[in-house]
C-alpha cells in the first residue's frame, strides 16, 4: 500500500511513499536531512521541517544532559529527535525518548518508557491532541511530558497505578517545580531543564 503524497505545509511531492511501517522506516530512514523529518499517523505521511529555534534546541539539549546524568546508562537509552517511536497509530519521532538498552542496529523503539516533546508554533495543537492519544496507546509508556520553550513551564501526563491514565496533565509552572517520574525512579529539575530560557513576563 503507498500513498502519493503526505501532510505538511509545502505540500512538495516525493512520489509514491509506502505506509506499511517497516517500508516507511527505511524510507524516511534514506530521505536527505534538508528534506525534513517524516512522521506516519493513521496511514497519512507527515513531514515536518527542522528549522528549530534555540530556545527549542536548548531545553532539548538540558532534558538529554539531565537525563543522562539521572539515568543509568546500563540500563537506559536516552535519544534525540532521529530515533522513531512505533505506536499503534505508526511511527513518531519525539523530540527525546527514553527506553531501556537495546541492540544498537534498531531504527525504531517499540517499549519507550518516557518521550518529552518541546513545544513549537507549528506543532502545539497535535502535541497536545494527536500525539497524545497515540504516545498513551503506548503500553510500554510511563509518562508523556511538553515543555515550553520560552518560559519554565511543563505539562506531565503520568500512568495511574491501575495502569491508566489522567484526563489531564499536571502543569508545572517555575523554576522551583520539580517534574516526578515515578516510572523512572528520578524527579527532573525544572530549573535544570529550563536553563538558559527567560522568566514568563510579569503584568505590571
Amino acid at each position: 500500500m503507498s500513498n502519493p503524497g503526505f501532510s505538511d505545509r509545502a505540500q512538495e511531492p516525493f512520489g509514491d511513499i509506502p505506509t506499511e511501517p517497516e517500508a516507511f522506516l527505511l524510507w524516511s530512514s534514506q530521505r536527505k536531512r534538508e528534506e525534513g523529518k517524516f512522521e506516519l499517523s493513521h496511514g497519512r505521511v507527515i513531514r515536518t521541517m527542522i528549522n528549530a529555534s534555540r530556545n527549542h534546541a536548548r531545553v532539548c539539549k538540558n532534558l538529554l544532559i539531565e537525563l543522562a546524568r539521572l539515568l543509568d546508562p546500563e540500563r537506559f537509552d536516552v535519544s534525540a529527535a532521529d530515533f522513531a517511536v512505533r505506536t499503534p497509530m505508526g511511527l513518531r519521532s519525539p523530540d527525546i525518548v527514553v527506553d531501556l538498552v537495546a541492540p544498537g542496529r534498531s531504527l525504531v523503539t517499540t517499549a519507550p518508557l518516557f518521550i518529552t516533546e518541546v513545544l513549537s508554533p507549528s506543532t502545539t495543537g497535535v502535541d497536545f491532541t494527536e500525539k497524545l492519544e497515540e504516545y498513551r496507546a503506548v503500553e510500554s509508556l510511563q509518562a508523556y511530558l511538553i515543555c515550553a520553550q520560552d518560559e519554565p513551564r511543563a505539562w506531565l501526563w503520568a500512568r495511574l497505578s491501575n495502569s491508566g491514565w489522567p484526563s489531564r496533565p499536571e502543569e508545572l509552572v517555575g523554576r522551583d517545580s520539580s517534574i516526578p517520574l515515578a516510572g523512572l525512579g528520578i524527579e527532573l529539575s525544572m530549573a535544570a531543564i529550563f536553563r538558559g530560557i527567560p522568566d514568563a513576563p510579569t503584568l505590571g
